[in-house]
């Protein structure tokens, strides 16, 4: 799996939780604990496992501490990492790059949400 990749499906995996809250919303049920953790240790692993794999493709070494920065505390560690990774003219293009990947984070699980409702039936 490339970088982009695992970007895609972290867009996937938000779309994904935004129909599942609608879902659970509408129906006025509780959300299965299942779900919780799987979609909750996915919006960890996918950062991480990007981080390792955009490190590797630059050669960039990993301390212990970036990477449980990265996991932990991932809106601090990451954009750490693009400051520590990228060459001195990159940095503020990857944190704009960054920025703009939130707010398509943002926009696909408010996707989702209007994906259920716009549904049939």
């Amino acid at each position: 799996m490339t970088p982009k990749n695992t970007l895609w499906a972290l867009l996937a995996l938000m779309f994904a939780c935004g129909m599942a809250d609608a879902l659970y919303a509408a129906a006025h049920v509780r959300m299965p604990v299942w779900w919780m953790f799987l979609s909750a240790f996915l919006m960890s692993f996918l950062p991480y496992y990007w981080y390792r794999l955009d490190s590797e493709a630059r050669l960039y070494r990993r301390s212990r501490w970036m990477s449980m920065a990265v996991v932990a505390i991932a809106p601090i560690g990451i954009p750490l990492y693009l400051l520590r990774s990228r060459p001195q003219g990159g940095r503020l293009g990857s944190l704009a790059r960054m920025s703009g990947f939130l707010v398509m984070m943002l926009g696909a699980g408010v996707a989702g949400v209007m994906a259920f409702f716009v549904m049939p039936g």
